[in-house]
């Protein structure tokens, strides 16, 4: 916590507006077949709790920086593991937009933000990132079991 810092990460920002622009285009132009359209918990606290954490990761992600990182875009496994991740929440995208809607791509959508934050968080060892996309996948994965329960 001693090499934490409030700046700009160009990553961070990088991986936020990467992981936003199909949720964007999918509130701007829906597709036909919607199943995630008016997908909430019933219970408030899950509900703004996720919204919480989403929030904070993105404010975290852009405004949260290491002292000890000279590289404005990190190397190593992370940093790969958090682009992968985005790369397949796209084809995931992609996907649901042409209704390839199962629920193995509706969780893998739930499941692929987490794993890019919390990845990009490892990557610049800024662990708080991490441990707020950990709660942010329970909090997910409450709410994809609520709306679209498995078996």
């Amino acid at each position: 916590m001693k090499n934490l810092r409030l700046g700009f990460s160009f990553y961070g920002l990088i991986i936020v507006v990467l992981q936003l622009m199909p949720n964007i285009i999918c509130v701007l132009f829906p597709p036909e077949l919607n199943s995630l359209e008016g997908t909430s918990s019933s219970t408030p606290f899950i509900e703004y709790g996720e919204h919480i954490l989403q929030v904070t990761i993105v404010i975290l992600l852009v405004f949260l920086v290491n002292k000890t990182q000279e590289r404005r875009i990190p190397r190593g496994l992370s940093t790969n593991v958090s682009f992968s991740a985005v790369a397949l929440y796209w084809l995931c995208w992609v996907l649901y937009f042409s209704s390839i809607q199962p629920l193995l791509i509706i969780y893998a959508m739930v499941i692929l933000p987490p794993v890019a934050f919390f990845s990009a968080g490892a990557a610049q060892k800024i662990y708080p990132i991490s441990g707020a996309s950990v709660l942010l996948l329970v909090f997910h994965l409450t709410v994809a079991f609520e709306n679209f329960p498995i078996g």
